[in-house]
């Protein structure tokens, strides 16, 4: 017996007519145009850093005893996870690995219901070294600042956080 012939019928929709259409840009101008549109973010990034840069210092400037309050602590974790996710996305590494330390501190702090201040403090410090607008940290001295955060989270026993469960920090702030 002979085979039999099947056809395969494709429905015709907008989205098939306007696929099988000509045209468009290539893949090369596609990209340029992303980066450009990435790019032009950047003072957008500068400005998020800043201000969330300032929130948590006022955090710090609060504080009392020694002592920070776990609102303003989860305020700090989500300031700080601002910061890595814009430095990380212009490529700004120090400043990305000086926020993900400071991430783990406060992971850890909340984890442990501690609410010690100074940790906080040494990490803004750090961050207004690699801030935007700065001259650009050294490779040297970045690993320098880096090294003696390790310290800082190792005295708190912060190395492993990764491994452990994640902190509710508490719902995002109402848009303004």
């Amino acid at each position: 017996m002979g085979r039999s012939v099947k056809m395969v019928h494709f429905p015709k929709t907008r989205l098939s007519e306007l696929a099988a259409r000509s045209g468009g840009v290539t893949r090369e101008r596609a990209v340029e145009e992303a980066l450009k549109s990435i790019e032009n973010l950047r003072d957008h990034a500068i400005t998020t850093i800043d201000s969330a840069t300032v929130s948590i210092e006022a955090a710090v400037g609060r504080a009392q005893d020694g002592r920070m309050p776990t609102d303003d602590m989860q305020k700090v974790l989500r300031d700080a996870d601002s910061i890595v996710t814009m430095a990380a996305t212009f490529g700004m590494s120090a400043l990305e690995s000086i926020g993900k330390s400071l991430c783990d501190i406060c992971d850890g702090l909340l984890a442990r219901q501690m609410h010690d201040v100074a940790p906080i403090a040494v990490h803004i410090q750090a961050i207004r070294l690699a801030a935007p607008g700065k001259p650009e940290i050294a490779a040297a001295a970045a690993a320098h600042v880096l090294g003696e955060l390790s310290k800082v989270r190792e005295h708190y026993g912060f190395d492993s956080l990764a491994q452990t469960a994640p902190v509710d920090i508490g719902p995002p702030p109402a848009a303004h």
